[in-house]
């Protein structure tokens, strides 16, 4: 089956999906800072390439805008139908005048000259000056249809008439009448008209009986003659006419029309967008088109050169194509068809279902048949017919090469064969081993096999040569032969090689200007290569080595490439979204200088107005910086690279989209910020923006702040030494006088000694002894001279302490006591007790504190007592208080009695022992909270003395 579909150039539909504000849109503006400027039936806005800003105002009727132009000072103009013009300035939306009442409801089309907007309607043209807002002059066309052109110093008008040519003050300088010839057979006139320049020529088509007719106007002679070649529209309902370039768009309800004016004719280029209303289309800075659309929203066109050939969709997916001559190739698809297409009108042919994706196709028109491979059967198809007859012996090819009329090689995924197409004889070069691309270099009789391993060269004996490059293995992925005999090898991740006489002459790397070194598909176009990468399509020229770049901002359908052929001076390219192809000396933009621009500058989160340079004080320190590079491409393809000097000085590269930067808390210092516009693959450098900043120090960082703070921390640092030395000074003179208790305490400690060592006792002990000796009872002797040394070694030992365990106390007081009982002759009974949780080997108490008291009750209360003298010492401690209390209770005569006694025998001085524990406790109880108390209490029986009991209460510590 044959079918013809239209071509056109690769498109990118841009909806409300995209953000687009809007789907209905009547006017499409550049303006010369790079802003696209969108008129639509919700209102006016402004593209940036990242984000669309509504323009508005209160005094603005209704929503919808439009016919928008920009005048010599950069302001955007705009209409609507309620008669208002408006115009920007400072980013802001300004009503230059309201014409109601004189519009009257028409749509007025309008245009800045020098110091007027000129307002062209049906009925009239007005005149309007712009500094005063008034009307100059006021045209009347009493026939209607009125249109005005300006001409370098000339204005040319139109009506339904008349052709006038009218010089710069507006006065009519030459009328050319429309005569009843134009009119003839009662046509009549409908619709808009439309009036326009074309190469010097002056065209206006009418709509007269509903077909369009153009007619050209010779100014200078006055010829009116019709035109031919536009009967594509006559009957099509036309909504707009642009002159883009040498071109004249006729843009209409079924998409636009494009023209060439050529030998007095137009010669329809080509149809785009066939199923669309559109209203107007622009070339911007770039060289991409904008095509804006009554309903369904704005189509761009980023390379009006590369055409996409439309096939079916299940066709789209192509695998392979092969050149079958200047104007024709074959394909095959991933569906399993493979067909015919024609590159110049785009008619394919097609045939049935090979029922599994294409894998390698080699045409051959001698034959009158092609082999085509899939990855499950290999068939022979019919060049005319397209008829498929499967083959048997070889399946799953992944790349032929003819070498001569009758024999072609072909490797597969495990092995190289050579078949003989006279014999039709199979001959095995390689077993069980994946070849990738195969390539017969007919100059020097050399076949090339990139196998999954190496690369080999075959010579015409079959001999093989494997080829390296610096005796590493060549993994090829695409052979190819320039016109100067050189082949050129690419690789899976390692670039291209280029190889003469098998030897690797030269290798092209990222670096070295190719996007990238995974190469897809190489193919030789004279001594120029062109090369496809993932990252775009590129055109090596070998004798510059100079790379030109086509990517998707260039139009380019798909990295994703399968197949490239050379028609005459077209590329034609196979893709998994289908065939494109382009004519390659028209195909390459000009690409226009990114200008770069800070779009938005913040301080501590809050926007600022732009400038170059900031002082800010210390706590400002929080800068954002929002730029932008005008061009809906720009930001989806391109990056930005920034550093800020006096922070750090290496460019930093941002990644796509992104165009903001921030830096939170910044120290005092001078910092300029720069910003550069690049590109992903490129390292061309563009115009670098700047701004300065200035943080201020805080006031605390000051010299005058720093010189008083440091006055302020020396003298802060001599109040505190000399305190601290006060400090010492008391410390010491409380050290001195501890010292001094330290040894009062010690002088008492051996006094107090001295007392429990009183010469009595000794005398006493040391008689018993004398007794035990003379009375020959030497065991009871020795036993108490023991005892005696004991105690003795004991008070010795704690004189020198100044805590001693509970336990060690009752154990001396056990000793002393034994020893006092033989004084009294065993007429002493005495009991020691602890009570309580107490636990005497974990209480520390102060040394040589109970002693004395038990002396006191023995030497002064029981002494005087004949018999049945009793003493009960018992100890306990009070939790809650943390004390020990000791209650020393004896049945003695009494301290009244005791002092009897004292008088008799004339011993009025105060005992030593008492004296020495009372000022030993004063000295223990200095500067304690807690402090030692002694409490005596007389025992009566009645009237009689019973006895004296101490109770000492005694603060303690523990291990």
């Amino acid at each position: 089956m044959c079918f013809i579909q239209a071509q056109e150039p690769i498109s990118i539909h841009i909806t409300e999906k995209d953000g687009l504000p809007d789907i209905e849109f009547y006017s499409i503006l550049e303006d010369s800072k790079g802003f696209i400027w969108l008129a639509s039936e919700s209102g006016l806005y402004r593209y940036d390439g990242k984000s669309y800003i509504q323009y508005s105002n209160d005094e603005k009727r209704g929503l919808s805008v439009f016919d928008l132009s920009e005048d010599e000072q950069g302001r955007v103009w705009c209409t609507n139908i309620s008669g208002q013009f408006f115009y920007i300035e400072n980013n802001k939306l300004i009503t230059f005048i309201d014409l109601k009442d004189e519009l009257k409801g028409q749509l007025g089309k309008f245009q800045v000259q020098g110091k007027d907007l000129i307002i062209t309607t049906i009925g009239a043209s007005y005149f309007i000056d712009l500094a005063t807002k008034k009307i100059r002059k006021k045209k009347l066309s009493y026939k209607h249809g009125l249109h005005l052109i300006r001409d370098n110093d000339i204005y040319v008008s139109i009506d339904f008439d008349s052709i006038k040519v009218l010089s710069n003050d507006y006065k009519v300088i030459n009328h050319f009448p429309l005569d009843s010839n134009y009119y003839s057979d009662n046509l009549k006139i409908r619709g808009k008209t439309h009036f326009f320049k074309l190469n010097e020529i002056f065209f206006f088509s009418q709509q007269l009986d509903y077909k369009n007719r153009f007619t050209s106007v010779n100014i200078s002679t006055g010829e009116i003659r019709l035109s031919k070649g536009l009967e594509a529209i006559e009957a099509t309902r036309i909504i707009s006419i642009k002159i883009i370039g040498s071109q004249l768009w006729v843009l209409t309800y079924k998409g636009a029309y494009i023209y060439e004016y050529v030998n007095s004719e137009f010669i329809l280029k080509n149809k785009i967008l066939k199923t669309e209303k559109i209203t107007d289309v622009i070339i911007d800075k770039d060289q991409n088109y904008w095509v804006s659309t009554l309903a369904n929203g704005i189509y761009l066109i980023p390379n009006i050169e590369v055409l996409k050939h439309h096939l079916p969709e299940s066709s789209n997916d192509v695998m392979a194509i092969n050149k079958v001559n200047d104007s024709t190739v074959f394909f095959g698809s991933k569906k399993g068809e493979v067909g015919l297409l024609n590159i110049n009108t785009s008619a394919y042919k097609l045939s049935t279902d090979l029922r599994s994706k294409v894998s390698a196709i080699q045409y051959n028109h001698d034959k009158k048949s092609s082999y085509v491979s899939t990855d499950i059967s290999s068939y022979i198809v019919d060049n005319a017919t397209l008829k498929a007859t499967k083959t048997k012996g070889f399946q799953g090819i992944k790349s032929y090469s003819r070498l001569n009329n009758n024999e072609i090689l072909f490797g597969t995924y495990i092995n190289l064969m050579l078949l003989d197409e006279k014999t039709g004889l199979l001959k095995k070069y390689s077993n069980t081993k994946r070849v990738y691309t195969t390539y017969f270099n007919a100059k020097e009789d050399m076949i090339y096999v990139g196998y999954v391993d190496n690369l080999i060269a075959l010579d015409h004996n079959l001999k093989s040569t494997i080829i390296k490059y610096n005796n590493k293995e060549i993994f090829a992925r695409s052979i190819t032969q320039t016109k100067d005999g050189r082949v050129w090898i690419g690789t899976f991740k390692n670039g291209i090689f280029v190889l003469k006489n098998n030897k690797i002459i030269q290798r092209y790397l990222k670096e070295d200007g190719l996007l990238s070194n995974q190469i897809k598909y190489i193919k030789a176009d004279g001594n120029n290569i062109w090369i496809a990468t993932p990252k775009g399509l590129q055109e090596l020229n070998s004798k510059t080595k100079t790379f030109k770049n086509l990517t998707k901002t260039e139009g380019i359908l798909s990295y994703k490439i399968s197949g490239i052929e050379i028609l005459n001076n077209r590329v034609v390219v196979a893709s998994n979204k289908g065939v494109f192809s382009f004519e390659k000396d028209k195909v390459f933009k000009e690409r226009s200088c990114p200008e770069i621009y800070f779009s938005e500058i913040k301080i501590n989160e809050k926007s600022v107005a732009l400038d170059t340079s900031y002082h800010l004080d210390y706590n400002q320190n929080s800068i954002q910086f929002s730029f932008n590079v005008n061009g809906i491409l720009y930001n989806k393809n391109r990056t930005y690279q920034y550093r800020l000097l006096g922070y750090n000085e290496d460019w930093i590269t941002t990644d796509l989209d992104i165009n903001t930067i921030k830096y939170s808390s910044l120290p005092a210092g001078q910092y300029t910020f720069q910003v550069r516009p690049t590109t992903i693959n490129e390292t061309s450098l563009n115009e670098v923006k700047s701004v300065s900043l200035i943080i201020k120090l805080p006031f605390w960082k000051k010299w005058w702040f720093i010189l008083g703070y440091s006055l302020t921390f020396i003298g802060l640092i001599i109040f505190y030494y000399k305190r601290k030395l006060k400090n010492k000074e008391k410390a010491r003179e409380i050290e001195i006088k501890q010292l001094s208790l330290d040894k009062q305490l010690i002088a008492l400690k051996l006094e107090n000694l001295r007392s429990q060592m009183n010469p009595h006792f000794i005398f006493n002990a040391l008689n018993s002894i004398q007794e035990y000796i003379i009375l020959n009872q030497r065991k009871l002797a020795s036993e108490y001279l023991g005892k005696f040394a004991d105690l003795i070694r004991t008070y010795l030992n704690h004189s020198t302490k100044g805590k001693i365990t509970l336990q060690e106390e009752i154990d001396c007081l056990e000793m002393y006591l034994e020893l006092e009982k033989l004084r009294f002759e065993d007429k002493l009974d005495y009991k020691i007790i602890t009570s309580g949780n107490l636990y005497p080997k974990e209480i520390n108490i102060p040394t040589m504190l109970v002693q004395p008291y038990v002396e006191n009750a023995l030497k002064h209360g029981l002494l005087h007592r004949k018999t049945d003298r009793i003493l009960s010492i018992n100890f306990f401690i009070d939790e809650i208080s943390n004390v020990v209390k000791c209650t020393i209770v004896d049945n003695g005569v009494g301290r009244v009695k005791a002092e009897e006694f004292k008088a008799r025998s004339r011993k009025t001085y105060q005992s030593f022992a008492t004296k020495a524990t009372s000022d030993r406790l004063t000295l223990l109880n200095y500067g304690k909270q807690k402090q030692i108390g002694v409490t005596i209490t007389d025992l009566m029986d009645g009237e009689n003395a019973a006895g004296t009991q101490v109770e000492i209460i005694i603060p303690y510590t523990t291990h």
